[in-house]
């Protein structure tokens, strides 16, 4: 808490919780992605590359005019535009993922669609007070924070709320493990072969649940209890963030305060942005559960689930072809290797491919075609690309 910002009443925060349940920014594109890479030094892929340095290989305007920032460890990632809709964010996407792949490759650098980085340790290079702030208060419980914060990439889409801002938060909810599962691109080696088609969703739920658990997507009564009763991270004092020891929901420090008082506009508006369920909805809705993808999939993946969102696709429907009895997060690090997930996931593309044909989007038949490919495999993992298996051979050889 700041001086100049009185602290805030429950009732307070609780409306402002709210607000990411309502329409914002009206006049903006539909669709917006946020592509992240793990970016790796050809020769030598057991190097850590800082973020200056990644910054540095990949500074200048982008030609759709997407914007560049760089994560904890390293990793890369753009953010298209918010545009009319999926086919012109991929487009938009695919132009400056040429450039960037034109600019790392003169910096000797690569770009690896993968959601796990297969080669290194996790390794903050970030010297920001929020990232220092964060590591320390993950590395408390256990490794998986770090490593989410400096191994990891993802695919966000960003999607508006639509003419119905809480169906489109519940379809959100219930396609999420589906998806997920569908697209688990961060396969895990061992010397019996790989064991996890998404190490990353494994990660992910391994870090602090209260801020990493699924949402129920039921109500915005849900949300706000969410943000509520996830545990502080750390508070900013100045240009400083001190991490939080201990259980301290944002609930207790509203009703017990800290020595500055209780948490005002803008410590609420930080907490947010530590939250990372995987679905968060921010005045339109984060798609958030997408492992990093190879531009195919990534094309089949963002029009599947654009399409699953529109209005004309009800609920019950998509709650019908998702039904898996129990957690279905408990299966999405496994990928399809489930049976019942893997029929989860057909009729769920299948329902997507409908809704497509009826859009005449001209994306049903990739997205069918992938279907087919992927149900001629029996649904295995992802094969990995040949730069990784590439790069990851060298490693091997020169650890």
């Amino acid at each position: 808490m700041t001086e100049s910002h009185p602290a805030l009443r429950l009732d307070e925060v609780t409306e402002l919780i709210a607000e990411a349940l309502r329409p914002a920014e009206p006049g903006r594109g539909s669709v917006g992605l946020e592509v992240e890479w793990i970016v790796i030094d050809r020769a030598a892929p057991a190097r850590p590359v800082p973020g200056d340095e990644v910054m540095a290989a990949a500074d200048g305007a982008l030609p759709a005019g997407g914007s560049l920032g760089v994560e904890p460890g390293g990793q890369l990632e753009l953010s298209t535009l918010r545009l009319d809709g999926p086919t012109e964010a991929l487009a938009a996407a695919a132009i400056d993922e040429a450039e960037l792949d034109r600019r790392m490759a003169s910096a000797g650098l690569l770009l690896l669609d993968t959601g796990l980085d297969p080669f290194r340790p996790p390794i903050r290079s970030s010297q920001l007070a929020r990232y220092r702030a964060m590591e320390s208060a993950f590395d408390a419980r256990g490794p998986a924070g770090r490593l989410m914060m400096c191994s990891t990439a993802s695919l966000q889409v960003n999607v508006d709320l639509g003419a119905d801002p809480m169906a489109t938060w519940k379809k959100a909810g219930v396609l999420a493990p589906v998806l997920a599962a569908a697209f688990a691109n961060s396969p895990r080696w061992s010397a019996a072969g790989t064991v996890l088609a998404s190490a990353r969703a494994a990660i992910w739920a391994a870090i602090d649940p209260s801020r990493t658990r699924p949402v129920t997507t039921t109500s915005l009564t849900a949300w706000v209890d969410y943000a509520l009763d996830a545990e502080v991270l750390f508070v900013e004092r100045g240009s400083g963030a001190v991490p939080v020891a201990g259980p301290f929901t944002l609930r207790d420090w509203i009703v017990r305060g800290d020595a500055l008082g209780g948490p005002d506009s803008r410590d609420v508006a930080t907490h947010l942005t530590t939250l990372f369920p995987p679905v968060r909805p921010k005045g339109w809705i984060e798609c958030r559960f997408l492992d990093a993808l190879p531009t195919g999939d990534r094309v089949v993946a963002v029009h599947a689930l654009v399409a699953l969102l529109g209005d004309d696709v009800p609920l019950d429907r998509i709650a019908a072809a998702c039904s898996i009895d129990g957690d279905p997060w408990r299966l999405v690090p496994g990928g399809t290797a489930s049976p019942v997930m893997a029929a989860a996931v057909e009729r769920c593309l299948d329902l997507a491919v409908d809704a497509l044909e009826r859009g005449n989007t001209g994306a049903s038949g990739l997205v069918q075609s992938w279907i087919d490919r992927r149900h001629a495999e029996r649904w295995s993992i992802h094969a990995p690309s040949a730069d990784l298996m590439s790069l990851h051979h060298v490693e091997q050889e020169n650890p």
